[in-house]
């Protein structure tokens, strides 16, 4: 508004007098009104008034000097006459075109120069001279001189108000023009509070090319963040209730404000008026994120103390841990024992919220201060755990610490677990047996009683060789048998797996996390609880019934996921694991929900759905640095590389072939796991050789005391289908009844073994041994492999001329593969269900161009040159005399590519023949037009 007047003013020709008053220049006499000196346009006259004025000054402020008559009526101040000069310069200046006097900032006016100004006030209507002075509404509580110009017969008070929406528009066509003003006018205003400078800032901000397309949001930038810092500087007080409400946060309100600054709450309520109808403020708060920030980028060494006054009264009201933790960290200074104990409250329950930086910052604080050994431990075993569910790799050196607290005696059952399971996770055996060994001679089998199956189950994922020493195993067996008469007793789980048992800290679920609300007590991603007494309530073992029931899923533990797929109950597992990552937020815990995404990888391969495999195990290892993984890495990687194996994409899975393992992962549970992958890459490659080489290393240690945690490994099954394409039937045979006979539960393994004893066995067990092997793999629910026999057992209805059976199995079959993300995989075995089938009484069938068995065709009659062939030579030879190429040979029969050419090389060798084409007429097969 000064400008506006000011711009009028010299447009009409008249004198115009302008200058701002300073908060640091008011102890200096007639210091604004020395301003006028340095104007431009300021007659002559004027000049020399304001220089005797403020020479005058100077002499009346020298030692011994007294005056009689003042504009004050103080001793030393100036004489009345020399003011009086000035008004009359100023009268004359301005002429019949009147004049202007402008003043900013009124309320950090010098007092003298407020005399002088209060004079001409008294006497401008007469004189033709327009005073306008601009003050806030709300100043010090010692400068109330503005009252007396208010008080004065013609003065008139305007309060300039906020701009109006339509205004901030016209505001922005300058900037942004037209159509984009629009578009931003609403937001600026909103943000702005219709504050002039503040909106003028946002537009300063605006992106350059605005005109094109306007930002969303509007962007607030630093133009913004200085505009409000200024305007906070021109008003301190002001400027202090806003930085109290900043520092406050969502604890914010008058009242607190008050308490935090040492006001009258009265005062508070006030500045918050002021502030709301200057736009800097809303009636709920904030109008911007970045404002609190713009707020305390004014504060430098005063800030930490201001944190710490508001830790102490959120802390004297009662406050929630998290909001005076929040006040503690930031105030940076160490903590006393009340606080500690504050600061660990907050941190279980920022854990379970997803916070782990704010929660870790809690137990760094904590840990600076005076702790005795034990409860050093306890914070630092708590850190560990919780550095776990983000980067496990970053606590290593809070492990070396807590280490050497255990070496001195001083960690606790829960510490020693962790430090255990930790160092088995990164395959540190020896560190690994020395805290077992403490473990084993400091912590009774009850002290572990409550987790011991979750325990245990972790250690035999990680390193099951450990289970078998004498030592450990009777320790495990002693636990066991103290909680089997409490109330912690496990429960067995029968064959169906339909009550798993399941007791301890969940893995799947944040620390502590049960929908009772029970708090946390140091539960990291390995299951243990390393806190060690601070609030160890571990939920009661219980039965989860053959209906699933959504309460239990979110309390289920790892132990009993892990029970679950040891039996090879990989539906349910799956149910189990899909409830847990469905319940996922989007702030989860990264290691935690890296390892669900690799659990779920895991189960989802295990039943046929390649495609959502490949895409958890591929997101697990983003989530999750691999030297992160630990030995675990094997757990995505054989996803992975088998996944996109079957999937028909050897080049990625080669990929994450070629990515670094550790040596000691070999000897984990992941182990196998990662074998068993590379050995279907390599079959799949056509080396079987090599392959079984792999199936075979699978084989558990004489004398193992448990099955894989993560099921079944069928490795059998897997070595078997490798004989086959080493053309060793006797050998695939032998593998794949030791397969059936490890037991009578429907696993895919057992439904492997089955179809290959169908391709070795009696031709008139070929159905049965099908038909088997699908009620098998129903069972199990693995769509692939499912998918798989289907086709087989179509070509078996198809030759015995079961039309109809043989389309809908076929047609489920293409379904399942399709689903499963590998249709390909039976693309090759569709039989002609367009000719009715007829089944040959002897000697090979005819063969059709798809390759299956013509229906309608005789016998054809085979050469007694091919008499020397053997069953595997004739079926290649046959289905190559058909006009099948060697990977469409290699699908129909499970045999690589590399094993149909060399049943070619020796066809061609007992035949004596060249190429392929000469096969039909030494063959007698004869191929349908």
């Amino acid at each position: 508004m000064l400008d506006e007047v000011k711009a009028r003013a010299v447009a009409s020709g008249s004198v115009c007098l302008h200058a701002t008053g300073f908060r640091d220049e008011r102890a200096v006499p007639f210091s604004f009104l020395e301003q006028f000196v340095h104007g431009s346009g300021i007659p002559g006259a004027v000049r020399a008034a304001v220089h005797r004025l403020v020479e005058g000054a100077a002499l009346a402020d020298a030692p011994g000097a007294s005056t009689g008559s003042s504009t004050t009526g103080q001793p030393g101040a100036l004489p009345a006459h020399i003011v009086q000069e000035l008004i009359c310069a100023l009268v004359a200046a301005a002429g019949p075109a009147g004049g202007f006097v402008l003043v900013d900032d009124a309320h950090h006016v010098d007092p003298a120069s407020q005399s002088c100004l209060l004079h001409l006030a008294r006497r401008a209507r007469a004189h033709g001279i327009t005073l306008v002075m601009a003050y806030p509404r709300t100043s010090r509580d010692d400068i109330r001189d503005h009252l007396e110009f208010i008080g004065l017969g013609d003065a008139r008070l305007i309060e300039a108000t906020a701009l109006r929406e339509e205004e901030v528009e016209r505001l922005l066509e300058h900037e942004a023009g037209a159509d984009a003003s629009r578009e931003l006018a609403g937001a600026v205003h909103r943000i702005s509070g219709g504050n002039p400078a503040l909106a003028t800032a946002l537009v300063r901000d605006l992106h350059p090319d605005t005109a094109a397309g306007p930002p969303s949001p509007i962007h607030v930038g630093a133009a913004f963040r200085t505009a409000y810092a200024a305007a906070l500087v021109r008003h301190p007080r002001l400027a202090e209730t806003v930085q109290a409400l900043a520092v406050l946060g969502d604890d914010a309100d008058p009242l607190r404000a008050a308490r935090l600054l040492e006001r009258h709450p009265g005062e508070i309520e006030q500045h918050l008026a002021e502030l709301e109808r200057a736009g800097l403020l809303g009636s709920d708060g904030f109008r911007h994120p970045a404002v609190p920030g713009a707020a305390l980028s004014m504060l430098t060494a005063e800030l930490p103390g201001l944190h710490g006054r508001a830790a102490a009264l959120l802390f004297g009201e009662g406050a929630p841990a998290p909001s005076v933790a929040h006040h503690l960290v930031a105030a940076d200074e160490r903590p006393d024992p009340s606080q500690v104990r504050v600061l660990r409250l907050a941190w279980q329950q920022l854990l379970m919220a997803g916070r782990a930086d704010r929660a870790l910052a809690c137990l760094r604080l904590a840990d600076r201060a005076e702790l005795d050994h034990t409860q050093r431990s306890r914070v630092i075993a708590s850190l560990i755990g919780t550095q776990c569910y983000v980067n496990p790799l970053a606590a290593e050196p809070d492990v070396n610490r807590l280490l050497a607290a255990a070496r001195a005696g001083h960690a606790d059952c829960g510490a020693l677990r962790l430090l255990v399971l930790w160092f088995l996770w990164f395959g540190s055996r020896d560190r690994a047996r020395e805290v077992m060994a403490r473990l084993v001679e400091t912590c009774e089998p009850a002290h572990v009683q409550e987790e011991v199956r979750e325990f245990r189950a972790l250690i035999g994922c990680l390193w099951p060789e450990l289970l078998g020493d004498p030592v450990v195993h009777a320790y495990f067996f002693d636990a066991g048998a103290a909680g089997a008469s409490g109330r912690h007793a496990p429960v067995a789980v029968p064959a169906s797996c339909a009550e798993p048992a399941h007791g301890g800290r969940s893995l799947l679920r944040p620390p502590g996390g049960t929908s009772s609300g029970t708090t946390p007590s140091g539960a990291t991603p390995f299951g243990a609880a390393p806190s060690g007494g601070d609030g160890h309530d571990a939920a009661e073992q219980r039965s989860v019934p053959a209906a699933i029931n959504p309460r239990w899923l979110r309390e289920l533990d790892l132990a009993a996921l892990l029970e679950l797929t040891r039996k090879g109950e990989m539906t349910l597992a799956d149910q189990l694991c899909e409830d847990q990552w469905s319940g996922l937020t989007p702030d989860e815990l990264p290691a935690r929900k890296a390892l669900l995404s690799g659990l779920r990888a895991h189960l989802r391969w295990h039943l046929g759905d390649l495609r959502t495999a490949a895409r958890s195990a591929a997101q697990a290892l983003e989530l999750l640095p691999d030297r992160s993984w630990g030995v675990a890495v094997g757990m995505p990687l054989s996803v992975l590389i088998a996944a996109h194996t079957l999937m028909g994409d050897p080049n990625q899975a080669m990929r994450y072939l070629e990515r670094p393992v550790p040596d000691e992962m070999w000897d984990s549970s992941f182990g196998p796991m990662y074998r068993l992958a590379r050995g279907c890459y390599l079959l799949e490659s056509g080396r079987p050789r090599a392959a079984l080489d792999d199936f075979t290393a699978c084989a558990p240690a004489e004398g193992a005391r448990q099955g894989n945690p993560f099921g079944p490994l069928g490795w059998r099954a897997y070595a078997a289908q490798a004989y086959l394409a080493l053309d060793d039937p006797e050998q695939a045979r032998r593998l794949a009844v030791a397969e059936i006979v490890q037991g009578d539960r429907p696993t895919d393994a057992r439904g492997r073994a089955l179809e290959v004893l169908a391709a070795v066995d009696d031709p008139g067990r070929r159905r049965a041994r099908l038909e088997e092997a699908e009620r098998t793999l129903r069972a199990t629910g693995n769509r692939l492999s499912l998918a798989r026999v289907l086709a087989q057992l179509s070509h078996v209805d198809l030759a015995d001329g079961v039309t109809h059976t043989a389309r809908a199995r076929w047609n489920e079959a293409q379904h399942l593969a399709a689903e499963s993300g590998a249709p390909h995989r039976i693309q090759d075995l569709a039989p002609p269900l367009d000719t009715p089938p007829a089944p040959s009484p002897a000697g090979p069938p005819a063969i059709a161009p798809g390759g299956a068995p013509t229906t309608g065709a005789a016998p054809a009659t085979t050469d007694p040159a091919a008499v020397g062939l053997t069953e595997a030579e004739r079926q290649v030879a046959s289905l190559a005399a058909a006009g099948r190429s060697n990977r469409q040979i290699g699908s129909q029969l499970y045999i690589t590519v590399s094993t149909v050419e060399q049943h070619l090389t020796r066809v061609y060798r007992k035949l004596a023949v060249r190429r392929r084409s000469e096969l039909t007429g030494v063959l007698g097969v004869r191929v349908p037009s």
